[in-house]
């Protein structure tokens, strides 16, 4: 068998090889590649190093401004900005919207409720009102279950045993059988 080949070697440079050409080009190749992998790897923890620094910093920013806020005096004005109320910290606002929000007075429905008619509670005392209650009906909901089941049970058991023996005793089955007869 004959093989003939064409090669066109325009790029081969004139000074040099084939041999050395070919060497040259596997060189530049193989560091081409691994230029490439290099590169990959450190733009990813370059990357991942201005994450976590971004994220570092966004949090610590964060977390100041958060807690100057929650620092700061806080003055409650009227419309014409005279300070009516003058409070240390966000805390201290928060904790009296709490006080004034449980000690609302609402209906039995647990609405906020300003009249003077009907039912009223204070809404802390409403809201535990109302856990007792769903926690005393649930309660009294299974304790009731469980006894009716279990009566349920005893019942059917005297039943089954009396109209049992009483069956044996129309059938005759103890004068079929020769037993004594349990009278």
């Amino acid at each position: 068998m004959k093989l003939n080949v064409e090669i066109d070697l325009d790029w081969i440079d004139e000074s040099m090889s084939i041999d050395e050409t070919i060497k040259q080009n596997i060189i530049e190749s193989i560091v081409n590649r691994i230029q490439e992998k290099v590169e990959e790897k450190v733009e990813g923890k370059i990357n991942d190093i201005i994450d976590s620094t971004i994220v570092s910093k966004i949090n610590t920013l964060t977390e100041n401004l958060f807690n100057d806020f929650m620092n700061k005096e806080i003055q409650i004005t009227d419309s014409y900005g005279s300070t009516i109320k003058q409070y240390p910290n966000v805390t201290a606002v928060i904790k009296e919207r709490f006080d004034n929000f449980m000690n609302q007075t609402v209906d039995d429905k647990g609405n906020t409720y300003e009249g003077s008619y009907g039912t009223k509670y204070k809404r802390l005392t409403f809201i535990i009102d109302k856990q007792l209650k769903e926690f005393a009906d649930a309660f009294t909901k299974d304790a009731v279950k469980k006894v009716s089941d279990e009566i349920k049970t005893h019942v059917q058991t005297g039943l089954t045993t009396k109209l049992g023996a009483e069956l044996m005793k129309v059938l005759k089955v103890n004068e079929m059988l020769s037993l004594p007869s349990g009278n």
